[in-house]
Parts: C-alpha cells; structure tokens; sequence
C-alpha cells in the first residue's frame, strides 16, 4: 500500500527547516523533507559582508513594537499589512529557537541583543553572526530536524510536479536522480521551500547551485504576487558574493579595465566631487540594493558599474589602494564617525576592512581570493525576489493544502528592511504549521496520484539525450533587458522567443534534470516578463527597477504603492493592500479563550 504524508516540505535550507521542526513540535511527525541535494541551495551557499538576521529590537533600550516593526516592513508601500505584523509578531519566539538551538548572536553583558542599521530601515533591528548567518542556521535547524527529531531525508529527488486534483493538492511528481526514473509521493499537505527562480538570471548573486521552482508551482495552477519586484545590487562574480555593508563602508577604489588592459576610476565623471564620490560608496554599505529613488545618490553607483560593463569593461573592486583624491577629514561627518567608532581609520581600505571586518577578508580568502592583493571582479547582479508566490497571511496558496514559505513567496513589497528575509523563513515555518494543526487533513485521491504517474511516464516516452541543447541564451538576455534595467522592447522580444520555444519544447535535452529544469526556467523567465510588461506601462519605474520605453525612463506613480500586483491566470490585478492589523479587544476576551490547565 502507498504511503502517505501527512506533510512533505521541498526544500533542505533555513525555511525548510524551520517548517519541518515545527510540524514535529506540533505533533505531526508523519513527514519527510525532499530535496535535489542536501548541500545546495541560498540559505547555505550564499552570504555578504555580515549577513543579515532582522528581528524586533531586544536590547533593553530601544523602544520597539510588533506594530511599529510591521509599519518599517511596510513602509516602501505594495506591502501586504496582515503578513508584515505576523512576521513582526512572531520574531522573537523564531530568533529565540535559533538561539536555544545553538546560533550564537552577540548579546550584551544583560543579555540582551544589540543591532545596527541595515539597509532600508532606520532602526537597530538587524543582527549577524557573520558573514555566513544563514549558513549557520541552515545547519543547527537541519541537526534538529534529521538527527533529534529523526524527520526522513529524501535527498536527490528533483520535483517536476506537483499533483493537484479539484483545487486540492494530492502529492509531488520527483525524478529521482540516483536512478533516473520518476516517483510519485503522496502527501496531504505541500510546503514548498524552494527559494527564487535564481536560474533566470546571468548576472547572479544566487549559488549556482540555487534554481528554484516557481515554474513548476506556476504550472500547478498558483498565482503569483509582487512578481516584478527583485532587489539588485552590486556583487562578486568569480565567486559569488555580495559586497555589501563593510565592503562599501572601507571605501574600496572602483576601477574599469579595457580590453588593452587600461584602467580608469570612473566613479569620478558620475559625482561632482571626490568627496561627493566616496561619501555615496559609504552610504552603499547602508543603502545597499539599487533603488529608482536613489538614482542620484548611491544608486548611481549600480548605473556607472552597468555602463562601464556595457561597453565592453571589466569593473573591479580594488581594496589595496585608495580612490584617488580620497580625503578622510573631506568625509561626511556620519562617514567619519562611523570609521572613527569603529577604529577602522586605517590608511588603505584593505586595511580599514581588517579592522571593520576581518571575516569578510575571510570569506574570499577561502575561495583563493587575497583581497590584499587581487582586485574583486563585479557586476550588479540579481540578489533577492521581493515578491514570489502569493499567499495569504497563513502561507498557503490560492490551492488547497498547498503552503509556500521562504523567498519563494510573494512576502514583501518594493523594498524591505535587510535581513527580513531570513526572520520570515523561520516565522513562514510556524504560521503555516499552525494553519495544517487547525484543519483536517482531506484524504488523498490515489486515483489522482496514478493518473499522474502514469501521465508523467508516458510523456516522457521518446526522451532523447542530446548535447546540442542549451538555452543559456535565455538567462543572458534577461539580465541584458529584465533586471534592474528593464528595457520595454527587450522584453517583447525575449517573451516572443521563450514562447516559440515552449510552443515545441523538444522531448531531448542533457539530461532528464536539465529537461526539467530548463523548462522550470523558462516558465519562470516567462511569467516575470509578462508580469513586467503588463504591470510597468501603468507602475513605471519603481523599487528595484527602471522601466524603460523607446529610450525614455518612465517614471513612478506612486499611487500603485497601495496595491499588490497579482496574477489571477489572464492577467494582472491590482489588489488594495491590506493594513497593519490593530487588535484592542479587552485581555479578558483572549483569557476565556484558552483551556484550562490540568492542575
């Protein structure tokens, strides 16, 4: 007899994990996690200078709220209330099970946990343990999850399907990539923690291990919200690497090469003045993804490092020396102060990062990089989807037992506080396993499960292998016209060539992986173009993007700030966003509500 989930969790990084481990504290243990492969993925891959935790303030001297958080998360606009004030609600039981479990974040003498100032916020919510933060939770979550709690692993399984019959989830399709063949598994409820579509960009910050899923949930029947929404910003590209933060905060020399190997500062043609130049490459360490608002300021940066590359360049970030020109005491004073505080007013910039942050030197040095004597190679890059899947505030889908957490939800609007993504994989965890303990698990419909196999085994009858397949084109044109540049005609053009491509989409490829995932990619790469084309004509340039028409940038209206974009399989609509919840019912209305207590 087939075997039954009552959950299965896709996906083997933090949210994943988080999932897992609080369906075992809630009592469902008939579960398994199911991944591609154990090691990949964002959450363990990926990093920046001290990558950030973003919690609500517990330090003992700020003066801080769930609402006040919620209102931060939201303050950009196309932000969905109910979902921020849940994150906000629900940050200091998940940064506190982090801790139990063993992530070491700094605390002061009192216990408490002091924070900085993290891009897009003005508080001190943000923490770190580092530049791998995320690593370090994937890894003390996933000795929870498989050795205490004993939850099965079901690694090398790829999904290419998830099984829905009647608006209801029945199970997921995998190929099984130790024997090649495909499987069926069976389970009540789906959470799918699979992170971006980091395959449809060139030009990534993503591990190349990092794919995603979000074609395959599309072809399941979900809707998408806030899909155009992704934060670009500048990173390495040998290895990839943000260089955000203290990477900036040293004001490093920016450098473009030729072809004849000439070099040239070209930062300087960008700002009036020397001090003008570095004093934005220092705020970038604060006001880190490119923004349309910040054109003029940090942002320009992200626009000069594109021109150069588009003419043909290699930009590079030089540590060893100073920008040219630089001045200390012509710094601003919150530049100064800064360095000053933190003791890092050395005379060189690889020697300011030692002092600022020796583990970011350490990050590269692991990968064969000395920074104290090699230029860092980047380009602006894709680095996080602010929208994804649209879900309600308990996670799930527009589909019946269906949840989707992490990154590949649709969780944030057109900007965010830094490290608010890594707070909303472990509260996504916990919300979405409270709403599977609140509701009946529906029986499964094996005749959908067999029908599924035995349609999914047939079609792939015929498979051939073939070398001369590849569609690396496809990732390279979208960084060209859809990234933080996002060309009008561009778009049209590569639409119209994915759609001709997906109109035959050949039954031959390298692999069966590749078949599979390519075509992921492409239904992905696909959807977000569709989504640009139809959203940005009425948004303009806003967030993360500019919006590009004949040559001329078309600006914002910012009265779409108060909506979500969704898709509902026709097209987009505009959904008014929901506000940040204000509960003020008396205690005693809460207290009646809760059982008693054995005595």
């Amino acid at each position: 007899m087939r075997k039954v989930y009552d959950a299965i969790i896709i996906g083997s990084g933090a949210a994943g994990y988080s999932a897992a481990d609080w369906l075992f504290k809630e009592g469902i243990t008939n579960i398994a996690v199911v991944t591609e492969n154990r090691l990949s993925g964002t959450s363990r891959n990926t990093g920046s200078d001290k990558q950030t935790y973003y919690k609500i303030s517990m330090d003992g001297s700020s003066d801080d709220s769930p609402y006040r958080m919620a209102k931060d998360i939201c303050s950009l606009g196309s932000c969905d209330g109910e979902k921020a004030y849940t994150q906000a609600l629900n940050s200091a039981k998940c940064f506190l099970r982090l801790c139990d479990y063993g992530v070491r974040f700094p605390q002061d003498e009192f216990g408490g946990y002091p924070g900085y100032k993290t891009d897009h916020d003005n508080t001190t919510r943000a923490t770190s343990v580092g530049p791998l933060t995320s690593k370090i939770m994937t890894q003390v979550l996933e000795k929870r999850v498989l050795e205490i709690n004993k939850t099965p692993l079901l690694d090398n399984r790829q999904v290419i399907e998830i099984i829905t019959d009647n608006n209801r989830v029945h199970g997921i399709a995998v190929l099984n990539k130790e024997t090649n063949s495909t499987e069926v598994i069976a389970a009540k409820n789906i959470i799918a923690a699979t992170g971006a579509p980091a395959c449809i960009y060139k030009n990534s910050v993503y591990p190349e291990s990092q794919h995603g899923m979000t074609g395959i949930l599309l072809k399941a029947g979900v809707k998408l919200c806030n899909f155009t929404q992704w934060q670009y910003g500048l990173a390495s590209t040998d290895f990839r690497w943000n260089v955000s933060g203290s990477f900036m905060q040293v004001i490093p020399r920016f450098v473009s090469v030729d072809k004849n190997g000439a070099e040239n500062e070209f930062l300087s043609k960008h700002f009036p003045s020397v001090s003008e130049t570095c004093n934005n490459v220092f705020l970038k360490g604060y006001q880190w993804p490119f923004s349309f608002d910040r054109i003029p300021y940090s942002s320009r940066i992200d626009v000069a490092v594109h021109e150069e590359i588009s003419n043909d360049k290699t930009v590079y970030l030089d540590f060893t020396k100073n920008p040219e020109g630089y001045d200390f005491d012509a710094l601003s004073s919150e530049a100064k102060e800064y360095l000053k505080a933190n003791g890092a007013t050395a005379e060189t910039p690889i020697e300011r990062l030692k002092l600022l942050n020796p583990k970011a030197i350490d990050v590269y040095s692991c990968q064969g990089i000395n920074l104290y004597t090699q230029k860092l190679k980047i380009a602006v890059c894709a680095q996080h989807n602010n929208g994804g899947i649209d879900t309600d505030r308990n996670y799930k889908t527009s589909i019946d037992g269906l949840y989707v957490i992490g990154e590949a939800a649709g969780s944030f609007g057109l900007a965010r506080p830094g490290g608010t993504a890594l707070n909303d994989t472990q509260v996504g965890g916990l919300i979405c396993t409270r709403h599977i303990k609140s509701n009946s698990y529906s029986q499964i419909s094996f005749n959908a499960i067999e029908n599924a196999e035995k349609r999914i085994n047939e079609g792939l009858n015929g498979f051939e292998i073939s070398n001369e397949i590849s569609y690396e084109r496809i990732p390279e044109k979208m960084s060209e016209c859809a990234s933080f540049l996002r060309d009008k005609n561009g778009c049209v053009s590569l639409l119209s060539e994915i759609n001709g491509i997906l109109s035959s989409y050949p039954l031959r490829h390298k692999s069966l992986s590749d078949y599979f995932r390519d075509f992921d990619m492409l239904l992905s790469a696909k959807a977000l173009l569709e989504t640009i084309l139809a959203e940005m004509p009425l948004t303009g340039s806003r967030g993360g993007s500019v919006f590009i028409d004949n040559d001329k940038i078309i600006k914002e209206n910012k009265e779409y700030r108060n909506y979500l974009t969704v898709t509902d399989g026709s097209g987009i609509v505009f959904k008014k966003v929901k506000p940040i919840p204000v509960t003020d019912k008396p205690f005693e209305s809460y207290l009646n509500t809760i059982q008693e207590c054995e005595l």
